[in-house]
């Protein structure tokens, strides 16, 4: 087998158990030779002669018994031009990966749920700050790329062009491939001198990468000391990232922190109308209302939806209808009227009081998790149509301790105002989006009672 050929068949076999950022960090520019039974693996330097045969020694001569070869050695060739191994795109003369045009700040839609962020975005474009970080944290699909994209973009327009977006991963990927070629200066230095933005996307992808995590620190510290500004971007706010050094955490701490909630009601029918918009469509005003109520997770997901009914109307040469977007929505699984009622008092309440869903439906006794369980039980009981039973399982509780509750929650209200227009807001949001009308029968505890006594 010629070195070619050997070499192509045991990169083929490295590529089918390695993940893809650390076989184009370590292994796509590998050679490898025979001599006899023995394999031989050409690396550029030292370091990365050491780091395979740390790391990666039993897989590589596991492979190569595979082959047929009961040895393997190294050898290093000296690259005349490590450049050579840099990510190879730099669009517009940007350090790292191109920005997307479509992410601007006039095309994303402003609800409750991002109205702060927005404003940022605005307020960086306007008026660029010196040596500000900036982080935007929230689940998948919620606008942290879009807003962080959208103010470079709206940056480059005026004029600014020194500026450097990396994903996490593009980032940890780059940082290898310097660090594998000796030139882990070079590309720190690139980065402090030529950079007045960095923008970082998905940061929580670096946990347990003790020793990037260390030299970001150090690059975030010169960037901010010399007024350049940075924006971040992760699922989880700093305190919550896990397994991250502490005197990074500490630094991203110490920015300006901004929350992108799920998008409410108003905020998805929003968005479903200016998607659609977007692509020459208006939808029917029950098509937006049935898709804001069944599609609740991130704006994804929504334009998914959106998408999937306009190609669905144009290959069937149908107008939009509600039946279109229930046979689609049933086939995605979206579909589930079961339960729907529940989730919306979930995350109305959660969002209320800043509380996890699964803290809330827990057994823990602290104050705020208390109170905002309270809440959720006398509105459940109030404006669903579930019986104290039904609440009970929901909680796992007894009967008698979801009616204490209700009992404490009456209680309160009669003595406590700013408690009762709090749960006032948190009933018309609720009957908002389940369409309800904004009056319903309320009962009294004695009434509870006698419930309690027919189960």
């Amino acid at each position: 087998m010629d070195v070619s050929s050997l070499t192509q068949r045991f990169k083929s076999l490295l590529k089918e158990r390695l993940p893809e950022t650390v076989y184009q960090v370590w292994f796509s520019d590998f050679l490898v030779q025979a001599t006899g039974e023995k394999l031989i693996f050409e690396v550029a330097n030292e370091f990365a002669k050491n780091w395979l045969k740390e790391h990666y020694g039993d897989l590589l001569g596991s492979i190569g018994k595979e082959l047929g070869f009961e040895q393997y050695d190294f050898k290093v060739v000296s690259k005349k031009n490590p450049q050579q191994l840099i990510i190879p795109y730099s669009p517009l003369e940007i350090f790292g990966r191109k920005i997307s045009p479509r992410y601007t700040l006039e095309d994303f839609v402003v609800g409750k749920c991002n109205e702060l962020a927005h404003k940022v975005s605005y307020r960086v474009v306007e008026e660029p700050p010196r040596g500000g970080l900036i982080f935007f944290s929230g689940n998948y699909g919620l606008g942290k790329t879009h807003l962080s994209q959208g103010i470079a973009n709206g940056l480059l327009r005026k004029g600014y062009s020194r500026i450097f977006y990396f994903t996490a991963q593009d980032f940890l990927s780059c940082f290898m491939k310097y660090l594998k070629s000796g030139s882990l200066d070079h590309f720190k230095r690139k980065i402090q001198e030529e950079c007045d933005l960095l923008i970082l996307d998905g940061l929580h992808y670096l946990s347990g990468k003790e020793f990037t995590q260390v030299e970001l620190a150090f690059l975030l510290d010169y960037l901010l000391d010399y007024g350049k500004n940075v924006i971040l971007t992760s699922i989880r706010p700093p305190k919550d990232l896990v397994n991250f050094d502490s005197t990074l955490k500490s630094r991203l701490n110490a920015g300006l922190l901004l929350k992108l909630n799920q998008p409410d009601f108003e905020t998805r029918k929003k968005i479903i109308r200016f998607k659609a918009k977007k692509l020459g469509y208006q939808f029917p005003y029950e098509v937006v209302e049935y898709i804001a109520r069944m599609v609740r997770e991130d704006v994804r997901q929504l334009e998914s939806v959106v998408n999937g009914i306009i190609a669905r109307a144009k290959l069937l040469h149908e107008p939009i209808s509600l039946l279109l977007a229930k046979e689609l929505l049933q086939e995605m699984d979206l579909a589930k009227e079961e339960g729907q009622d529940l989730e919306i008092f979930l995350e109305k309440v959660c969002r209320f009081f800043g509380v996890e869903k699964s803290s809330l439906l827990s057994f823990s006794r602290k104050k705020k998790l208390i109170l905002a369980r309270q809440a959720l039980i006398y509105l459940l009981k109030k404006y669903s149509r579930r019986n104290l039973k039904e609440i009970a399982e929901i909680f796992k509780k007894e009967h008698s301790t979801i009616l204490y509750h209700l009992r404490m929650v009456e209680k309160r209200l009669a003595e406590d105002k700013n408690f009762k227009l709090q749960i006032e807001l948190l009933k018309r949001e609720i009957l908002e989006e389940l369409n309800l009308p904004q009056t319903s029968a309320e009962k009294s505890p004695e009434e509870e009672e006698l419930n309690l006594q027919s189960l």
